[in-house]
């Protein structure tokens, strides 16, 4: 059983749809990917989709299933990454004088409470110098990662009944970016757009390698267009989450499972002004907008997305149309050691960055 081996990583992403697990081998700088598996949240009938997000007694059992598949006993896992994904988080990338580890610690911590949502607890808040601001010499260039220390304890809770010792504990959307970074070249010339499609929303992130940092969440994404044709075609979440898996966001020309006559329902699935797929594209280009008027740098030259929608081809061809720029999904197992047969490869660009972050922390 390798889960015994000190040189295996293990990268855990719990979402609010699905759960994805990539398991990695170390040697010296490289990692090699061994094994990767995911597993909706979601699957019966008549259940009804948390927009709260799942409950632990529904996160824990599907887990440990894919940790037995995985051949790994979760008590041996001395190598973990983990993240944080859904409400109440934030990242962003400020520019402030040098000063010190305590300056910085209060300066930060009372930044980060203008961009994040109160639950009711208080802030918890991480950081990461990039370098000295370009423009400004005195200054130097912050990344803040900050979310609530009720949802840390609550996904600390979740590991401590998985019997898991927790390791680099991460955001999701900065995991999937730092799968992408690791492989691949950032532009000398203008920037990327990210997309991070999860159930509940979509996380912005534009970077180069010259430019400013930018990130915000869009209100639409993989729940949006489930919820559109649950409407359109008065379904159930089950059901229209497989006439989405089957015929795409879009849905079209297909009847809902047991109806007896499509002929009505294509012109009906359709969609009009205003669908997910337009409103995601108001929210992109606001974005942009504001992108733009804050730094000056216009130049998005390609969108990568990531997450459970992002394999969509239709999405792709959208993006691609609306902005005329290339559109691709990342494949986070594409280039690299090991090889994976698995569908819907984009849903593990987060798990595949905190299985090459993964450590022990003691």
């Amino acid at each position: 059983m390798f889960g015994l081996k000190t040189n295996v990583r293990v990268g855990l992403d719990i979402g609010s749809h699905a759960i994805k697990l990539v398991v990695a081998e170390k040697h010296g700088d490289k990692h090699r990917i061994v094994g990767a598996w995911a597993r909706d949240i979601y699957t019966g009938t008549n259940e009804k989709y948390d927009l709260d997000g799942p409950k632990k007694t529904s996160v824990v059992p599907i887990v440990l299933d894919m940790f037995n598949e995985a051949g790994l006993k979760p008590r041996r896992v001395a190598h973990l990454g983990s993240c944080l994904s859904g409400l109440n988080m934030a990242t962003k990338e400020i520019r402030t004088l040098q000063m010190s580890e305590e300056e910085m610690n209060s300066a930060l911590t009372q930044e980060a409470r203008k961009h994040l949502p109160l639950d009711g607890s208080e802030s918890l808040v991480d950081y990461q110098i990039l370098g000295d601001d370009p423009r400004e010499a005195d200054k130097v260039r912050v990344l803040i990662a900050v979310t609530t220390k009720r949802m840390f304890d609550s996904h600390l809770d979740i590991l401590r009944e998985l019997e898991l010792k927790p390791g680099v504990v991460d955001l999701e959307p900065l995991s999937a970016v730092n799968a992408y970074i690791t492989h691949s070249e950032l532009p000398d010339e203008g920037v990327v757009c990210c997309l991070n499609i999860g159930a509940r929303r979509t996380n912005l992130m534009i970077l180069g390698r010259k430019d400013m940092y930018f990130s915000r969440d869009l209100p639409v994404a993989g729940w949006s267009f489930t919820e559109d044709i649950m409407k359109k075609l008065d379904c159930s979440f089950a059901d229209a989450e497989e006439i989405k898996r089957r015929q795409g966001l879009t849905a079209k020309d297909i009847k809902p499972v047991g109806a007896a006559d499509s002929s009505s329902l294509s012109a009906s699935l359709a969609l009009h002004d205003k669908s997910p797929l337009d409103k995601m594209y108001d929210e992109i280009n606001r974005s942009i907008r504001y992108y733009v008027k804050e730094t000056g740098q216009s130049g998005v030259v390609k969108f990568i997305l990531f997450g459970g929608c992002a394999s969509s081809q239709e999405l792709c061809d959208f993006v691609a149309a609306k902005f005329s720029v290339p559109c691709e999904a990342y494949d986070p197992f594409h280039g690299r050691d090991g090889s994976i047969h698995v569908s819907n490869r984009p849903q593990f660009a987060a798990a595949v960055g905190l299985a090459l972050r993964a450590q022990a922390i003691y």
